[in-house]
């Protein structure tokens, strides 16, 4: 399904390059911000000949493009904004405030009844997040998306408008989603190098961001984070987007 999904918006959106590359790169940049995260499954940096040399599992995805299947535990303590104030200073300084909570589902659609579309509901659950939020896609200083495979990053660049419509590629040559871009994207290492623990990925990416907005990402840390996002989809289909911000 996201191998098609990815080829699908090269086409929409004509690439001149060597599109195998593309994606391999996007992965490259993954496993590359892995090194810096301690709990990453696969936490080895890969050359781009690795990963395009590598074991094709569905064009063109090759297995280090593919996200790695792990057991894992996330796990978030919701409180309110009253409750927060009950507990200790130190506890109150690392509370980090749920600007937009969105779960969106794909709408039915007659004219198919088999295949989800991923990018509807993604886009759906990103527009509905900043305007409850209050905030644009330029006013974050972090994303964790769901990159089960490579090509699903380069879709959801555009899903959650991170880019001009249509411009994901050029977002993603531009070096935006590197750590040290205007908008890093999967510092984790992301999904396919972090891992992908099924039902806990939803949660290890809200970890991810309010680990950024406290300052406590060790190595790979973004200065100054105070606006995250985090993603996460399932085939069914339904997407949550959560939007952090730092608190006061």
């Amino acid at each position: 399904v996201f191998a098609q999904v990815g080829m699908e918006y090269l086409s929409s959106h004509p690439y001149e390059g060597n599109d195998f590359e593309l994606f391999a790169r996007i992965s490259e940049k993954n496993h590359a911000h892995s090194t810096l995260n301690p709990l990453a499954a696969y936490t080895k940096r890969m050359t781009l000949e690795e990963i395009m040399g590598d074991v094709m599992i569905a064009y063109p995805n090759t297995r280090p493009m593919c996200s790695a299947n792990c057991d894992g535990a996330a796990a978030a303590v919701v409180v309110s904004g009253s409750v927060l104030k009950t507990l200790s200073l130190e506890q109150q300084k690392r509370a980090v405030k749920v600007s937009a909570s969105i779960l969106t589902t794909d709408p039915w659609e007659e004219a198919c009844q088999i295949l989800p579309n991923v990018n509807t509901l993604t886009r759906l659950a990103a527009t509905q997040a900043y305007e409850q939020a209050g905030v644009g896609p330029e006013d974050l200083d972090l994303v964790e998306l769901h990159d089960c495979f490579a090509t699903a990053e380069l879709v959801h660049y555009d899903n959650l408008m991170l880019c001009e419509p249509g411009g994901a590629v050029e977002f993603f040559e531009s070096g935006a989603t590197w750590r040290d871009g205007s908008t890093p994207v999967n510092v984790s290492g992301g999904l396919e190098s972090k891992g992908h623990p099924i039902a806990a990925t939803g949660i290890a990416n809200v970890w991810e961001v309010c680990h950024h907005l406290r300052g406590e990402a060790g190595d790979r840390q973004i200065e100054g984070a105070q606006v995250g996002l985090a993603h996460v989809i399932g085939l069914g289909s339904a997407c949550g987007v959560h939007i952090l911000e730092k608190a006061a």
